[in-house]
């Protein structure tokens, strides 16, 4: 992979690789989730690269090395903000592969990000792939208001263990179920070696709250293919209501090309599973179609 940085617009550096090809296919933009960072992703980056992709994916600002002061790690920023990285992103691809399709995946809270991201700048791609697709959560409004309660009282940089326990708890094992993933993650400083702060928490649940903002989609590229893949025993994706919830909410918003694949006994990352090369022969053929 090449590892490089770019700008955002308040000079913070997106810590940023590529698996670069001449005469790509498509090139697919990669968006991470929580407690997480890009090199998770450069086994799946490595399969599309084999197959005539290129790939770009950043760490998110308060994740990886993408950090300053006003974002040191484990702050999470607005989602809106987080968007706004990805356009930029999206601009150095055009900039560097012209007239070549852009297709994004957003994982998990990934998921999210790329969701809010096709409100203002879904004529940007042509496909949107959503691994672990969040579904929304009804109790979003009190999670909100407990945390801007505790962020007023302790600042929004200290850590909650309330809210911690909300959304961010040591309990890890709905990730995944390959054991040799876990272990990666267990001792990945860059996934369990920090908290996230108050306003991290807040942030997620804003994010969480945007979901269903429908009439905040413009719906420039109502053609958009979308596919979405979860586990089966993901509790992220809330089964099979909260899996038609999310695909409704798309439609409701205007788009009309989604579909859903749900893998049987797998859990949250399942771009990471046991069984994954039949994941990524999935995803792969979804974008050659």
């Amino acid at each position: 992979m090449n590892e490089f940085s770019i700008n955002t617009f308040d000079n913070l550096k997106l810590s940023m690789a590529s698996a670069d090809i001449n005469n790509p296919k498509a090139v697919v933009q990669i968006v991470h989730g929580l407690k997480e960072h890009k090199k998770r992703y450069y086994d799946f980056a490595a399969y599309l690269k084999d197959n005539g992709y290129a790939v770009f994916m950043s760490d998110n600002r308060g994740h990886g090395y993408s950090i300053n002061d006003d974002y040191p790690l484990g702050y999470m920023a607005d989602i809106h903000l987080l968007v706004k990285d990805q356009y930029e992103i999206t601009k150095y691809i055009k900039s560097k592969y012209e007239n070549t399709p852009l297709y994004m995946l957003g994982h998990s809270y990934g998921s999210m990000i790329a969701r809010t991201y096709l409100q203002n700048y879904d004529a940007e791609i042509s496909k949107l792939i959503l691994s672990g697709t969040v579904a929304y959560n009804m109790f979003v409004n009190i999670g909100l208001l407990l945390g801007k309660v505790i962020n007023t009282l302790k600042g929004e940089k200290s850590s909650s263990i309330i809210l911690q326990s909300i959304a961010d708890n040591d309990n890890i094992s709905w990730v995944c179920s390959n054991p040799e993933t876990m272990a990666q993650y267990k001792s990945d400083p860059f996934c369990t070696g920090y908290k996230y702060m108050n306003v991290s928490i807040i942030n997620i649940f804003k994010g969480m709250k945007e979901l269903h903002n429908i009439k905040a989609y413009k719906c420039q590229n109502p053609e958009l293919k979308i596919l979405s893949i979860t586990g089966e025993k993901d509790p992220v994706t809330k089964s099979e209501k909260g899996i038609s919830d999310s695909i409704l909410t798309l439609k409701k918003a205007g788009y009309k090309n989604i579909e859903n694949i749900v893998y049987k006994d797998m859990l949250h990352e399942v771009l990471n599973e046991v069984d994954k090369e039949q994941v990524y022969k999935d995803v792969l053929d979804f974008i050659e179609k």
